[in-house]
């Protein structure tokens, strides 16, 4: 089941959702950001029940793919004591976060943790898994054929999202199953350097006129995807977070920057 719950806030009575309803703005389910997520992600924390000491959880760093579905494709050797743990016990879980990308409070990525059995797989499963993962990881065709590895998929049974402060909720398997990746993440964060760098006048802009901030006097691009784009603002009042809409969903890097010169012409019309 999906729920979010929002963390409270001391002495906030009516936050930037009530005061400008540009943050009503449509936005990636918590299925897309976690397929999303997945996709990404190179690297994962894989929490096994250990044997010894017995029934502790066990976290160990692994790289990792994922298939067409979204489940977790894992390169195990039989020497690593995780391995040792799923053949005694299936149940695993899996925490992948996005990268930092200069982002000083780590606290504020993206998270999602997959739960669910993690078993070996074997012929046209392990031969698929095999292109996927070198796919993702071009330097382990140095060992992918020793003896001692093998395959391992997670197939998730529930996933724990969070996406931050007061973004969280868990995803039902059958929802993260059918969710699409977004199709900006691989340029997302050179588009958001872009913006910030050298279009600083129209994200304040943007802030100003779209997202209703009238007091704004800084504001930074914090996320972009296939919707539209989310505001970090500074106001003489504090920061406040807007989330604006393109007019229609796009999946290029060309139509991002034709949605985000229309936005501009919009923002300064309003300000004429």
């Amino acid at each position: 089941m999906s729920s979010t719950t929002d963390h409270g806030r001391p002495g906030a009575v009516a936050g930037p959702a009530a005061e400008h309803p540009a943050q009503s703005a449509r936005a990636l389910s918590h299925a897309e950001r976690c397929r999303t997520l997945a996709e990404r992600a190179r690297a994962a924390t894989l929490c096994t029940i250990a044997r010894d000491p017995a029934g502790y959880p066990y976290g160990s760093l692994v790289t990792v793919a994922v298939d067409a579905h979204g489940r977790p494709l894992l390169l195990l050797s039989a020497l690593a004591e995780h391995t040792g743990n799923l053949k005694a016990r299936t149940e695993a879980s899996l925490l992948l976060a996005e990268p930092a990308e200069g982002r000083a409070d780590p606290l504020a990525l993206g998270r999602m943790t997959l739960v669910g059995p993690c078993r070996p797989l074997e012929g046209a499963e392990a031969a698929a898994a095999r292109t996927r993962f070198l796919a993702a990881h071009p330097r382990a065709s140095y060992y992918v054929d020793f003896t001692d590895f093998s395959f391992y998929r997670l197939d998730p049974v529930s996933i724990r999202y969070v996406g931050g402060f007061g973004r969280m909720s868990w995803v039902e398997a059958a929802e993260y199953a059918a969710a699409e990746p977004d199709p900006l993440a691989p340029d997302a964060a050179r588009i958001l350097e872009h913006m910030n760098s050298d279009h600083a006048d129209a994200v304040l802009a943007y802030a100003k006129a779209l997202a209703g901030i009238k007091d704004a006097t800084g504001a930074s691009m914090t996320s972009v995807d296939r919707y539209g784009f989310e505001l970090d603002v500074i106001t003489p009042a504090g920061p406040k977070a807007a989330r604006l809409a393109f007019r229609a969903p796009v999946t290029t890097t060309d139509e991002v920057r034709k949605a985000m010169v229309a936005l501009v012409r919009e923002a300064r019309g309003r300000s004429a």
